[in-house]
């Protein structure tokens, strides 16, 4: 079994360099083009999706199952991780709230954001081991496409210890084997 994980489309966010975590964006025009795009090039065999339930997600795994037709799953523990108050603000942004350098947090992935009402990186680590727990005792055959975020994803190569580490942009594909 493998995990194919792949991020969402942009949303109008993401070239703004605002953190998003839990906000619930939609699509921007270029992301529902990359998500297209993703689902007719998409080459792998697959019996499932799994997908963040955050609309930016469900989109994208809509349009892999519009081209791909199977079950979607929507499973909580593949959201984005959560940024409390900080969601929506750019790095400079929560700098100047905090007086703490959290895009160096966030890259070393030893941030916490319940200070703010959001997650730390245990927390984060732990829902993720928890989705390939269930994903490997669940699937049975073939590979899962999961439909998630960028600091999920690299969650799951800090999980996995894959290499190489494929760049995590919108709509990038990145192969676990657990």
């Amino acid at each position: 079994m493998r995990i194919i994980a792949v991020r969402h489309g942009e949303v109008a966010l993401n070239p703004q360099g605002r953190t998003t975590g839990w906000l619930d964006d939609d699509l921007s025009s270029i992301g529902i083009r990359q998500a297209r795009d993703l689902a007719n090039n998409f080459s792998t065999d697959f019996n499932t999706i799994i997908s963040s339930p955050l609309r930016r997600t469900v989109s994208t795994a809509n349009a892999i199952a519009a081209k791909h037709p199977c079950e979607i799953v929507l499973d909580p523990n593949l959201r984005e991780r959560n940024f409390g108050s900080l969601n929506g603000k750019t790095w400079d942004e929560v700098e100047a709230e905090t007086g703490k350098d959290f895009r160096q947090l966030d890259i070393a992935m030893n941030y916490d954001y319940r200070p703010f009402g959001g997650e730390s990186a245990e927390e984060v680590f732990a829902r993720i081991k928890q989705f390939v727990r269930t994903a490997m005792r669940t699937q049975s055959s073939g590979d899962l496409v999961a439909v998630t975020h960028g600091g999920i994803i690299k969650v799951l190569y800090a999980l996995l210890k894959s290499e190489p580490r494929q760049p995590i942009t919108n709509c990038s594909v990145h192969i676990f084997h657990p």
